[in-house]
């Protein structure tokens, strides 16, 4: 940890509490298409790491993928027009970001979310305006686990991959990070699910909330 120098994050399930206004989403999605019902945010919450795909296919897994993909379409028109009316940053998120602030620490953002959901995202909450650097996945052309995101944000910070800490909580981000020679955090206050097994992605850290990690980088930093 004491050669770290600059953390990037995944953006959902990272830094950004996004599950209430992606299952609203879900919600208005399902009623549009005949089911009339409250979607348990707790039952869908493990699959928004996974993506938009994810979400569709666990309210409608007997689908045929074409059909799947144009309720995916639908969804995303659905999610972009409530974007912004839940989002929080995770408890502990803020001090993190202050300390890194602080100690100029370089730190971005890496997300598969598409930029035209992340920007307005990002831009709307003014903690994460420091960001020296956010990458969403369309404007690579290729989605993590593929490191491509996560290396062309470490050119644009001017840092070599091997002192750059990733952090997520979705085991792609781990493969990702490793595939870029980046060092790999899991946020375990993400969105996990049951079946997921972390200590199985072999990350080089494991953190249960933003408050350790800040703690890890307070032994090097000050």
């Amino acid at each position: 940890m004491e050669k770290i120098k600059a953390i990037l994050f995944d953006l959902d399930g990272t830094l950004v509490d996004t599950a209430i206004d992606m299952i609203l989403a879900l919600e208005i999605l399902a009623n549009n298409n005949g089911i009339n019902k409250k979607l348990p945010i707790a039952d869908y919450r493990p699959y928004i790491s996974k993506g938009a795909a994810a979400l569709v296919h666990a309210l409608f897994p007997e689908l045929e993928q074409g059909d799947q993909e144009q309720l995916r379409q639908q969804y995303l028109k659905i999610y972009q027009a409530q974007l912004n009316s839940n989002n929080q940053l995770f408890n502990g998120v803020s001090d993190l970001l202050s300390l890194l602030n602080q100690n100029k620490l370089p730190w971005g953002i890496v997300t598969n979310k598409p930029s035209w959901l992340t920007l307005p995202l990002v831009q709307n909450i003014r903690t994460l305006d420091a960001a020296q650097v956010v990458i969403s996945a369309d404007e690579v052309g290729l989605s993590k686990p593929d490191p491509k995101p996560l290396l062309i944000a470490a050119e644009s910070i001017n840092i070599d991959p091997h002192y750059i800490l990733y952090l997520g909580d979705a085991q792609s981000d781990i493969k990702a990070a490793h595939a870029a020679g980046m060092q790999s955090a899991i946020a375990l206050w993400g969105y996990l699910a049951p079946e997921d097994r972390p200590e199985r992605w072999l990350a080089n850290f494991a953190f249960k909330e933003p408050g350790m990690l800040a703690a890890e980088l307070n032994k090097h930093l000050l």
